[in-house]
């Protein structure tokens, strides 16, 4: 069987998946669009809609299903464009937004292929050079593109795009929507707590994932900045946002949604902003909450 690179399952009990829909059906907002063109779910993808065994039926079919019937189905995720477009076909998804690297890259998603919209860059060479000086092994890398320069090789497996190696030097000289700092010799609680400290946490945002994984963009670039932006764009009311997440990087888009929705397997620091705290992912909870909203929206229609 196939696994996935993406982050590992919860070990939350199975749970039926008809009282998680009637769960997230129940905590909707009263002020929730009846009109499902005036709807946009934004969906996180490593821990939310994929696991290590792939994206599940159910999903697939909610994220048809919303399209279908005229929703905005967007994809938010921390991955750059490259790590994202070999997961779309697993969604069954061949039209429709992207929102990349945490809010830097805004994309459409077409038959043809896809276009970048937005791309929000910065200069990496400050926060390299600060990090150096407390983390001497670490690693760096920049996105080009679909390409990955690295500083110095990866663990196994963590990096799906096409990379090529470069010096740290030729990394300070780019332009770049996110950097990502890795340290395998940290645990990730460890890592964090170093990072939190230095002077570029308080002029980039900083993402830490699942492991001594660090993901730093521009300082008020987030998802919920690329949404936003997106949403401007489609002219969609802010009742009508919802966002589905579990990771730190999640956060500024759960805040931002009308309804805001954690997974089963975040941690309380990401549980604490949301609206609703969904099943984990083995459990299907975002497909719940996509099914959920398209019951609310059918079942006004008829009203």
């Amino acid at each position: 069987m196939t696994s996935y690179l993406t982050a590992p399952l919860s070990g939350e009990a199975p749970r039926p998946f008809g009282e998680l829909v009637e769960e997230a059906l129940n905590a909707l907002p009263s002020t929730f669009p009846r009109d499902i063109t005036q709807v946009m779910v934004a969906l996180d993808i490593d821990g939310t809609i994929l696991s290590p065994s792939g994206a599940s039926a159910q999903v697939v079919e909610a994220i048809a299903a919303l399209s279908r019937a005229g929703a905005q189905v967007v994809i938010a995720t921390g991955r750059s464009m490259g790590a994202v477009l070999p997961v779309l076909p697993l969604l069954g998804f061949r039209r429709g937004w992207i929102v990349a690297s945490n809010g830097a890259i805004l994309a459409r998603v077409h038959e043809a292929g896809y276009e970048i919209v937005h791309r929000h860059e910065f200069s990496p060479a400050e926060v390299i050079d600060e990090a150096l000086k407390t983390l001497p092994h670490a690693r760096f890398a920049v996105e080009d593109r679909n390409l990955r320069l690295i500083s110095t090789g990866f663990p196994e497996g963590e990096i799906v795009e096409d990379t090529k190696l470069v010096s740290v030097d030729e990394l300070k000289a780019m332009r770049t929507p996110k950097l990502v700092i890795r340290e395998p010799a940290l645990d990730r609680d460890a890592f964090e707590s170093i990072l939190c400290a230095l002077p570029f946490a308080k002029t980039h945002e900083v993402f830490v994932g699942w492991t001594s994984w660090a993901d730093i963009s521009s300082l008020g670039v987030t998802k919920a900045s690329g949404l936003d932006e997106l949403r401007r764009d489609l002219s969609l009311p802010v009742e009508g946002t919802v966002a589905i997440g579990d990771g730190t990087n999640d956060i500024a888009m759960i805040q931002w949604a009308a309804f805001g929705v954690a997974m089963g397997g975040a941690t309380e620091e990401i549980r604490v902003h949301s609206d609703f705290v969904a099943a984990a992912v083995e459990n299907d909870g975002a497909a719940a909450v996509m099914q959920a909203i398209l019951r609310w929206c059918a079942s006004h229609a008829c009203e």
